[in-house]
């Protein structure tokens, strides 16, 4: 280990030496010592401060705004999870009661029927034809139908029943925003 000291202590050596014969080196202390003392004084002080202001404006002011970042991070953290521990039981109790299953176990594939067509007059979309596939899922074929009307009654069927699209084919009429279409509706 030594000997990898002493090997260290001679390259720097060779290095400073080699610094020391560079003419830009060479020619800045000339200059240098021909300041006059006074000038020399302030051009030390002057690089003191130039060198605390690197220092300060490189890495104290950096690395003191990443501190308060995450600080202020940990901060919104903590105060979102202990938001979620007081919240926890209402939050459970809304899921098990807003959950995909809450309002859909109650139908059965009349009342699913059921609802999926009142729904459909109610926001004045027209079914052209629709059957029951299986418990839970029935197929619907809508013609002519204004595309806006259809998006409003797939929203209502997903918010007030829980009804969702599992497949939809979609074409364009003739008429400006006028739609044919072939859903599979699920709860």
């Amino acid at each position: 280990m030594g000997v990898s000291v002493l090997a260290a202590h001679k390259k720097e050596r060779i290095m400073l030496e080699g610094l020391k014969q560079n003419s830009i080196i060479l020619d800045l202390q000339k200059q240098y010592e021909m300041l006059p003392v006074r000038d020399r004084s302030i051009l030390k002080v002057f690089s003191v401060i130039l060198v605390l202001c690197i220092i300060y404006f490189a890495m104290w002011v950096p690395a003191n705004e990443y501190m308060e970042n995450a600080r202020q991070d940990v901060e919104q953290n903590t105060k979102l999870l202990l938001l979620v521990k007081q919240n926890k039981a209402l939050l459970s109790a809304l899921s098990r009661t807003t959950g995909p299953s809450a309002g859909t176990k109650k139908l059965s594939s009349q009342q699913l029927v059921s609802s999926v067509t009142n729904l459909a007059k109610k926001n004045g979309v027209n079914l052209k034809r629709f059957e029951p596939s299986g418990d839970k899922k029935i197929k619907v074929w809508v013609d002519n139908a204004s595309f806006d009307k259809m998006i409003t009654w797939l929203a209502a069927l997903k918010k007030s029943l829980n009804i969702v699209v599992e497949q939809i084919s979609v074409e364009k009429d003739d008429a400006a925003g006028q739609v044919s279409s072939r859903l599979t509706l699920s709860t």
